[in-house]
């Protein structure tokens, strides 16, 4: 699906939710849709501040709060109070490893854990709608350092 889609997507079910679309929104919303890595507020806000310098703080952090709600991205807590996000309009199912030490986040699919997780709903009669799995650890690389 195309950003312009996308996008389309978004203003529909964030209008439909009463939201006002504003510039700045739908420059928000662009930013974070076109974005294909793990982003901070504060990084979108740069990105979008390279386009309009007018862009508010609070505009960024209310839209990422209402996308993140509305389903549209997907907050994931870097275990050192930080906070990191990712569009998943249209995008495949994964789960994340965040190393502790320097928050860096790896995606990964795993179907023997897809399939035990659904034959554990499936044993206590749950219907799953959606999950996420996030596994705190220390990568390769910091565990490398911190031997060296």
């Amino acid at each position: 699906m195309k950003l312009d889609q996308e996008h389309g997507i978004v203003q529909a079910a964030l209008q439909k939710r009463g939201c006002r679309w504003t510039a700045q929104r739908s420059l928000i919303v662009r930013t974070a849709l076109a974005t294909h890595r793990h982003f901070t507020a504060e990084e979108l806000l740069d990105l979008c501040r390279a386009v309009d310098p007018k862009v508010s703080r609070a505009t960024v952090y209310r839209t990422l709060a209402v996308l993140e709600e509305a389903g549209f991205v997907e907050g994931l807590d870097t275990g050192d109070g930080g906070r990191r996000f990712e569009h998943v309009l249209n995008h495949e199912h994964h789960d994340h490893m965040v190393c502790q030490r320097c928050a860096s986040i790896f995606e990964f699919r795993d179907e023997e854990l897809e399939r035990r997780q659904d034959a554990a709903a499936r044993r206590i009669g749950f219907k799953v709608e959606r999950h996420s799995l996030r596994i705190y650890g220390v990568c390769r690389d910091c565990q490398k350092a911190k031997r060296g």
